[in-house]
C-alpha cells in the first residue's frame, strides 16, 4: 500500500481482500492457539518468573542472564534453517505439529524433575532447566516459519488486524488471573519451595493444550511451492541480494536490532525490583498481571490502529514504550520510595512486546514478496538472531558496573530505535 490507510469492511460493504478457504474455522482455530499459547507464556513469564526461579539456584547473575538468551537465540537462530527446509513445499501444516507436538510436553517434563527434587542437585537443575528451554524454543522457532506463512494465507491482511488485537485483549484479560494465581502460589504455606514452581510449570504444559489442539484443527489454505529446493549455504546467500536490493528491510532490521538492546535488561528487572528497592518475592505476580494488562491495552489499541492505519504507528509507539521501560527502572533506582509503582514497568513492557506482531512482523508480511515470505520472516528473525547474546552481556555489564549503568545503556539504544522508526517506508504491498 502507499497510503496507510486500507479499505475496510463496513456494514454492507465487501471486504478489501477476498476471503481464503475455511475463513472461519480458521480465524477460530488461530485466536485459540493465539490466546492459550500466551497463556502459558504467563505462566512462564522468560521476564520474570524464569529469571526468579533461577536466581533460586544461582547468585550468578551472568546465569540469570542466560535464560533471556536461550529464549532469544533459541527461536530467532534456527529460523532460516527452517525456511530453508519449507521453502520448496506447498504446505507448512506438517511442520507446525511435528515441531509443537515436540516442545510443547517438555514444561511437563521440568515440573516433575522439579517436583521430585532435581532442585537440591543446583547444577544439575540449572543443566536440565537450560536444556529443556532451549529444545523448547528450537521447536517453537521452525514452527514459527510455518505458522507465519498459514496465518497469511489464512487470514487476509484488513482482517489480520482484528484477530490479532481481539486474541491480546483476551490474552491479557487471562493473565491478569495467571498472574494472582502466580502470586497465590508463591505465597501460599502449603506449597513451599520447590513445589511453587513445579506448578506453575504444570499449569503452563496445561495451556498449552488447547492451542496444540486448535493448531491440529486448522485447514491449509491451498499454497505453492515458493522456490526449487534450496541448501541452506544456498539460502543465505540470498541474505546479500534481499539487503542491497530492499532499503526498507535495511531499515526495518536496524529499528529490530536498536530495540533489542531491551533484552540486556528484561530479566534483570525482577531482581533490581527484589534485591534493590525491596519488593516481596511475590511481586513477580503483580508483574505478570502489569504485563497481561499492558497486553490488553496493546490488543485494543493495536489491533485497531493496524486496521484503519497500517503497522508503521504501531511500530513507533511499541518503541516509545520500550524506550520508557528503562527511564523508569532509573527513576524507581534513585526513588525506591516510588517502586510501589514497578508494575508500571512490567505494564509498558507488554505493550512494547505486543506490537511486534500488528507491527513489525504485519509490516514484513505486508511489503515482503508474496512467493518469498519464508524466506523474509527466516533473514528477519535470523538476523535478529545477532541479539541472542544481550541478556548474557546484560549479566556482564551488570556485574561490573551497576543498575543505573545498565538501564542507562538500555535507554541510549532504545532511544536510537525511536528514532529510526520514524525514517522506515510506508509498506508496499508486492505480488509474487
Amino acid at each position: 500500500m502507499k497510503t496507510t490507510r486500507r479499505n475496510h469492511t463496513s456494514l454492507g460493504q465487501e471486504p478489501a481482500f477476498p476471503s481464503p478457504p475455511h475463513f472461519r474455522r480458521n480465524f477460530v482455530a488461530i485466536l485459540v492457539d493465539y490466546v492459550f499459547f500466551g497463556v502459558a507464556f504467563s505462566f512462564l513469564s522468560p521476564n520474570a518468573v524464569l529469571p526468579a526461579f533461577v536466581r533460586t539456584l544461582t547468585n550468578s547473575e551472568v546465569v540469570v542472564g542466560l535464560v533471556n538468551t536461550v529464549f532469544q537465540g533459541g527461536w530467532l537462530l534456527p529460523q532460516l534453517a527452517g525456511a530453508a527446509m519449507m521453502s520448496s513445499k506447498p504446505r507448512k501444516k506438517p511442520y507446525l505439529l511435528g515441531m509443537i507436538y515436540l516442545g510443547r510436553p517438555l514444561f511437563l517434563l521440568l515440573a516433575l524433575l522439579i517436583w521430585l527434587g532435581l532442585t537440591e542437585r543446583p547444577s544439575l537443575m540449572l543443566a536440565t532447566f537450560f536444556l529443556i528451554i532451549t529444545l523448547f524454543n528450537i521447536s517453537d522457532s521452525i514452527a514459527s516459519v510455518a505458522w507465519f506463512d498459514i496465518l497469511a494465507r489464512a487470514i487476509p491482511l484488513d482482517r489480520r488486524g482484528r484477530l490479532v488485537g481481539t486474541a491480546q485483549l483476551l490474552t491479557g484479560i487471562l493473565g491478569v488471573g495467571v498472574g494472582l494465581i502466580i502470586t497465590r502460589i508463591l505465597e501460599a504455606p502449603r506449597l513451599p519451595y520447590p513445589t511453587n514452581y513445579a506448578l506453575i510449570f504444570a499449569l503452563a504444559a496445561v495451556a498449552f493444550l488447547p492451542s496444540t489442539i486448535a493448531l491440529t484443527l486448522i485447514r491449509e489454505p491451498p499454497g505453492t511451492a515458493e522456490e526449487p529446493h534450496r541448501s541452506l549455504k544456498d539460502f543465505l546467500g540470498r541474505l546479500g541480494e534481499v539487503w542491497r536490493r530492499e532499503p526498507w528491510f535495511r531499515r526495518l532490521i536496524v529499528y529490530r536490532l536498536l530495540l533489542g538492546t531491551t533484552g540486556l535488561a528484561l530479566p534483570f528487572y525482577v531482581v533490581h525490583a527484589i534485591e534493590e528497592v525491596g519488593l516481596p518475592h511475590a511481586a513477580q505476580g503483580w508483574f505478570v498481571s502489569a504485563g497481561t494488562i499492558g497486553n490488553i491495552v496493546a490488543g485494543l489499541g493495536f489491533g485497531w490502529l493496524n486496521d484503519r492505519h497500517g503497522p508503521l504507528p504501531v511500530i513507533r509507539l511499541g518503541a516509545l514504550a520500550g524506550l520508557l521501560v528503562p527511564l523508569l527502572a532509573l527513576g524507581f533506582h534513585f526513588a525506591p520510595s516510588l517502586a510501589i509503582a514497578y508494575p508500571l514497568l512490567y505494564f509498558l513492557q507488554g505493550v512494547h512486546e505486543n506490537s511486534w506482531m500488528p507491527g513489525a512482523i504485519n509490516y514484513l508480511l505486508e511489503a515482503a514478496p508474496e512467493n518469498r515470505r519464508s524466506l523474509y520472516i527466516g533473514l528477519y528473525n535470523t538476523i535478529a538472531g545477532i541479539l541472542v547474546a544481550t541478556s548474557f552481556l546484560g549479566g556482564i555489564l551488570l556485574q561490573a558496573t551497576s543498575f543505573p549503568v545498565l538501564f542507562a545503556t538500555v535507554v541510549v539504544g532504545t532511544g536510537l530505535g525511536v528514532a529510526v522508526s520514524t525514517r522506515l517506508p510506508t509498506p508496499k504491498p508486492r505480488p509474487s
